[in-house]
């Protein structure tokens, strides 16, 4: 139920295993690098492949994954690690390797070549060819002089293949560096992973999918470091911390350290001088910092040391150069080793080092605001409140809600409860907001701080506690209340938002009649009227009105409006309207945008509804399975946040990809949660999110007919409810099932009440069906294409081939087809009715419905209960399907259905 906490799924259930240990990691992200050092193995001209990189990166584990595919049976591979201990021992870390006695001989021996006999003489008597066997050692930096000495004479005699890893950044043997100063042997650099590495790199250790920002998180803390990634993931799971919620791994809370990782980050940062210790501890608590605060704090000099220990990185912003610790988890540990009294102590000396520059950075204020109440500093509660209100506007409503609550308890009065029911608000804690805002002073005047209360007020009722009949009319009453014009009409206007968005249209016209008949309207009224009116142009299908307004509207706002969530709001309006006016790259570019905004800020309301727009702008272009990825994540983002209300709207959206996907079971499964969990909010997005999903589940059951009477029939419900743009997308969908040209009157009716060009492709793809004109379909197809809908191109250019067929016309009808398969290999391989029923032209349409239930391994008995038919039916249909593809079970009879079709990695492990 909304706001209900999930409880998190033990790793074991989704997981294939409950504590994967470091051997059962797989290698990812290193195909390239392996595929060169496979590559530079074959080359006669150099025995020998050093392998460099930071402790950590996996030097050892792809030397052993390198060894393993290129030593065949003829080869013997000797193996020998150095260590800190062997160094100090001639030839300690290859004494396994060596005679325990060398031979008499006359005068003084040629050491190095006695070594180098005996080694290759145990490779004769083991019968290996010579020249064939390999020589494998493990961090070769801290091999002794004679060891490297040895290597580089087996090299120079090309007696034996020698792979070598070692640590970046350190002394190495002179013998080590001639190797490859004498071109003996190949260097090869590994890098730390990149984010899309660690994210594959979890799912596939995990067994499931992880969110996002989980995955960037764990990649930020480690740098990309295998090992310390590994040693996070173990503290996670220790912790609780790393859990699936909504079918989603996810880390929640704070970034957790295991002891074995707390010492292995102490021993890289080494033992500091006292100086240096509180410079990297005032970095940990404070960065990034500038250059000028951090040398007013701790001196040129050690700064410097802190250079040279390679313990900071510098990066610019502008023009200003800042610092950081050179690794996220350097700050970690030093946060948790620095005691409480130093701790403070830092936190004062940073406020104030940062005050005396005058804080002119947007953020310097709420950071201020945060090191004084890190330091027990609460006398100024005017401060606090101008800190809280700048956490606000930068979106860090965590941050905010802790400084309006210091602020509070410090006397700061009626507006620092305002700043605190806000932050509330925005946190997901709308009850406790209400509960703030209703203790407010209830005098109503025109003054600013008055009319604000109540607008917030009325947002968090409608945002957070699903009470729009409630947030309206205490917007109507006060608005009655009050005699000041422009106030009167800034609070009509922001009822006409809300009653736009709840699709009530007769009441919206009155709200905005009233709002306009102010002769001097201010700026946020202005702002409201555009946000109402874009939300009544988009939902009647006039898409590219709409954007000129919100772009008119958001020219305006910057941001800066006292009501946070209309700068959002319309943000996601304009993702929205790109997306339905042909604009579907915009739209991405938007939404991604955004997203990484709200993950910088931690705003994990926001992160969730960006996430949401991702997966319908997904949908839209094709990519089914990338809009199920997104969806998902949204849903596991928002279970426990209230923020926005939207959990019943993404589960139906989510819901409809699954249908579309083929997953009939999971699409029912989340509509009837959907239903459970339905807002009165947002009713204007309620027919997409409730009404669409239904004919879709039809349709991947197999019940095409079915399917579009019922797309038919909720179609005339949103005509109804003047709701054109989702009318039309209702109207649509039993064209792309091929089951319906009775839609074309009314679709060409909206093409031409409507601006959005895509239903202007609609109309004619019904028009071109029903004249049974496959030319015309394929210029339908081009069009889908040319706007980015990829996905229903791919099922008009099935429809032109059938057409075609149908006319005799075979080439024509093979070109469609070929059109058709590479369409839907764009699509992630997804296979809608129309795209299967192109793949598999020899069915029946009864077969191909039970062909397609079978190959997902559902029982007859299972299929027979869905199309209302007898198991021996069932069976007997599946007997032809099996004779006509030459297949003899639902397992061969997948891989068939998805022949030629580019499958994801990730599917098998989601399905």
């Amino acid at each position: 139920m909304k706001g209900q906490k999930e409880r998190p799924v033990s790793p074991g259930r989704l997981g294939r295993q409950a504590h994967p240990s470091p051997r059962s990691w797989p290698l990812t992200g290193r195909e390239g690098v392996l595929s060169e050092l496979t590559s530079l193995m074959g080359d006669p001209a150099r025995p020998g492949l050093l392998i460099m990189g930071p402790v950590g990166v996996g030097k050892t584990r792809l030397a052993r994954e390198l060894l393993a595919r290129t030593a065949v049976s003829q080869r013997r591979v000797l193996t020998a690690s150095a260590t800190e201990s062997a160094a100090r021992i001639p030839f300690g870390a290859l004494a396994h390797l060596l005679p325990t006695t060398l031979p008499t001989t006359s005068g003084r021996p040629n050491l190095l070549r006695m070594l180098a006999d005996a080694l290759l003489a145990d490779a004769l008597l083991a019968d290996v060819r010579e020249g064939q066997q390999i020589l494998f050692v493990d961090d070769a930096h801290l091999l002794d002089d004679g060891s490297a000495a040895l290597l580089l004479h087996l090299a120079v005699r090309r007696g034996t293949q020698i792979v070598l890893t070692a640590r970046s950044g350190v002394p190495m043997p002179d013998a080590i560096e001639a190797l490859v100063r004498g071109d003996y042997a190949a260097r090869v650099d590994l890098p730390p992973l990149d984010p899309d590495s660690v994210g594959r790199l979890l799912e596939r250790t995990l067994g499931g999918p992880v969110q996002t920002s989980t995955a960037h998180r764990l990649w930020q803390s480690s740098g990309g470091n295998v090992l310390w990634l590994q040693q996070l993931v173990d503290a996670g799971f220790a912790s609780g911390t790393l859990a699936v919620v909504a079918e989603v791994w996810r880390w929640q809370g704070p970034v957790q350290l295991s002891t074995q990782l707390v010492d292995l980050v102490s021993r890289r940062i080494g033992q500091l001088p006292s100086e240096v210790q509180r410079a990297a501890e005032l970095l940990a608590l404070g960065e990034p910092l500038g250059v000028t605060v951090l040398e007013q704090l701790t001196g040129a000099a050690v700064m410097d040391e802190l250079d040279l220990r390679h313990l900071i990185v510098s990066e610019q912003d502008g023009r200003r150069t800042h610092l950081r610790l050179a690794h996220p988890l350097y700050g970690e540990v030093l946060r948790r080793q620095t005691p409480p009294h130093r701790r403070q102590r830092y936190c004062r000396d940073l406020a104030e080092a940062i005050q005396r520059t005058g804080m002119h950075r947007r953020e310097d204020l709420a950071r201020v605001g945060g090191w004084r109440l890190e330091s027990g500093d609460l006398t100024d509660p005017h401060f606090l409140l101008s800190a809280a209100e700048r956490a606000n506007v930068t979106m860090d409503f965590a941050l905010a809600a802790r400084l309006a609550q210091a602020s509070c308890d410090a006397g700061g009065g009626a507006p620092a409860r305002r700043a605190l029911a806000v932050a509330l608000g925005y946190t997901g804690h709308g009850v406790q907001a209400e509960q703030v805002h209703s203790g407010l002073p209830q005098t109503v005047t025109p003054e600013r701080d008055e009319l604000q209360s109540v607008q917030l007020r009325a947002a968090n009722m409608y945002l957070s506690l699903d009470r729009p009949a409630d947030a309206v009319a205490l917007l109507r009453r006060t608005e009655e209340t009050i005699s000041d014009e422009a106030a009167r009409a800034e609070l009509a206007a922001l009822q006409a938002i809300l009653l736009a968005t709840q699709a009530d249209w007769p009441a919206y016209a009155q709200a905005i009649t009233r709002a306009r008949r102010c002769v001097s309207p201010n700026t946020p009224t202005i702002l409201r009227m555009r946000y109402a009116e874009c939300v009544d142009l988009f939902s009647h299908g006039r898409t590219g009105a709409a954007l000129q307004v919100i772009e008119s509207a958001l020219a305006i706002t910057s941001g800066k409006d006292d009501l946070p969530m209309l700068h959002t709001g319309l943000l996601g309006w304009l993702s929205n309207a790109q997306a339905f006016s042909g604009h579907l790259r915009e739209a991405k570019a938007t939404a991604l945008a955004q997203y990484q905004q709200a993950h910088d800020s931690q705003w994990v309301g926001n992160q969730g509804l960006w996430q949401f727009y991702l997966g319908r702008i997904a949908n839209r272009t094709g990519l089914l399975r990338t809009a199920r990825r997104h969806l998902r994540e949204a849903a596991s983002t928002l279970r426990d946040d209230t923020t926005w209300g939207q959990q019943a709207l993404l589960l139906g959206e989510w819901a409809t990809t699954e249908a579309q996907i083929g997953d009939a079971a999971k699409a029912r499964a989340l509509l009837d949660q959907a239903h459970l969990v339905r807002v009165e909010s947002y009713r204007v997005l309620h027919v997409l999110a409730f009404q669409m999903a239904q004919p879709w589940i039809l349709a991947a059951q197999g019940r095409l007919r079915d399917a579009a009477r019922q797309a038919i029939r909720a179609a005339e419900d949103a005509r109804h409810q003047q709701a054109l743009l989702w009318e039309a997308e209702l109207l649509h969908l039993p064209v792309r099932l091929g089951q319906s040209a009775s839609v074309a009157a009314r679709l060409a009716e909206l093409a031409d009440a409507t601006d959005a060009p895509h239903i202007a492709i609609y109309a004619e793809h019904a028009g071109a069906l029903a004249a049974r004109d496959a030319a015309s379909v394929e210029r339908v197809c081009t069009a889908f294409d040319t706007v980015g809908m990829h996905l229903h191109a791919a099922e008009a250019a099935a429809h032109a081939a059938r057409l075609w067929s149908r006319n005799a016309h075979t080439d024509h009808a093979q070109r469609a087809t070929d059109h058709c398969h590479q369409l839907a290999q764009h699509c992630e391989g997804v296979m809608t009715p129309a795209v299967l029923a192109c793949r598999t032209p020899q069915l029946t349409d009864r077969e191909r419905d039970i062909a397609r239930l079978a190959a997902t391994g559902q029982s007859s008995q299972h299929i027979a209960g869905q199309l209302g038919i007898t198991v021996r039916t069932v069976d007997n249909h599946l007997y032809r399907v099996y004779r006509k593809t030459g297949v003899a079970s639902r397992k061969e009879l997948r891989n068939v259905l998805a022949a030629g079709l580019r499958a994801s990695s990730d599917d098998a492990m989601e399905n």
